[in-house]
């Protein structure tokens, strides 16, 4: 566990539960986001804002009584958070972050980050395109940017926009018309798998094949609703688990692996 704040006193702790239900503590850290930018601070905002942090009950070997802005992490914020511990400006932002919680909220003694042991295995890579455009592009980026710095939840929206993006650049390329002022998702990939040059023509398996697809088109069809329902595409009240984001993540990009490589240089 590595001690990106902490105040005066043993630097020992022991965390215990959560400080603070879901809805106070979301409560709490938008009223210290809006203070902390009143008063210009706005790296120590973004620190909350970008973080996925939860405030928890601590003490130690003393019987001392506390809070600790705490968070298990991936590799990938692991990594990040821990280099921003030896940068001045970070740390001092992360005092502000604490003293401004306190000031409001629960005595924040410590801001502590410690690896999350138990993540997932690695995910499908990100894809980079044959057939791409400036918004794809720029979707791709943004997803793996929030993915990384606030977990895959955060991510969802962006590479859904991506996967959109790069549907409607292979139509474009092959001359696919599709009905409609803005077609979906759903709508392009049923016109790319039945009028692309690039499919249909698989040798050998075909039930086999014909199942994998129907199954990849209830994936396809599945992708809206959850982006619109369960993502921060929208002010949802309920959002995707980390395990279940990370789940439509790899398939958008698995797909979006696979189609590339069908339809490139077709």
């Amino acid at each position: 566990m590595i001690s990106l704040y902490r105040a005066s006193g043993s630097g020992e702790i022991q965390l215990l539960g959560e400080a603070l239900d879901r809805e106070e503590w979301t409560q709490l850290r938008n009223t210290a986001v809006r203070l902390l930018r009143a008063r210009r601070a706005e790296h120590a905002a973004r620190l909350l804002e970008e973080y996925p942090f939860a405030l928890h009950e601590g003490t130690n070997s003393f019987g001392d009584e506390f809070s600790v802005l705490y968070l298990s992490a991936p590799m990938a914020q692991y990594v990040d958070l821990a280099e921003r511990e030896r940068d001045p400006a970070s740390k001092a932002s992360f005092r502000t972050l604490a003293e401004t919680l306190s000031e409001i909220g629960p005595y924040v003694r410590f801001i502590a980050v410690a690896l999350d042991k138990k993540e997932g295995p690695a995910p499908v890579s990100s894809a980079s395109p044959q057939i791409t455009s400036d918004a794809v592009e720029q979707a791709l980026k943004d997803a793996e940017q929030l993915i990384a710095s606030r977990g895959a939840t955060s991510g969802v929206d962006r590479v859904h926009t991506a996967f959109h993006g790069f549907l409607l650049a292979v139509c474009k390329k092959a001359s696919i018309e599709v009905l409609g002022d803005d077609p979906g998702i759903t709508q392009l990939f049923k016109a790319i798998r039945e009028r692309h040059p690039a499919f249909g023509g698989e040798a050998g398996r075909q039930e086999e094949l014909l199942r994998v697809t129907r199954a990849v088109a209830m994936i396809v069809d599945a992708l809206n609703p959850l982006r619109n329902r369960s993502s921060l595409a929208h002010p949802n009240e309920s959002l995707l688990a980390e395990p279940e984001a990370m789940l439509v993540i790899n398939s958008v990009r698995t797909l979006l692996h696979y189609i590339d490589s069908r339809v490139h240089g077709t």
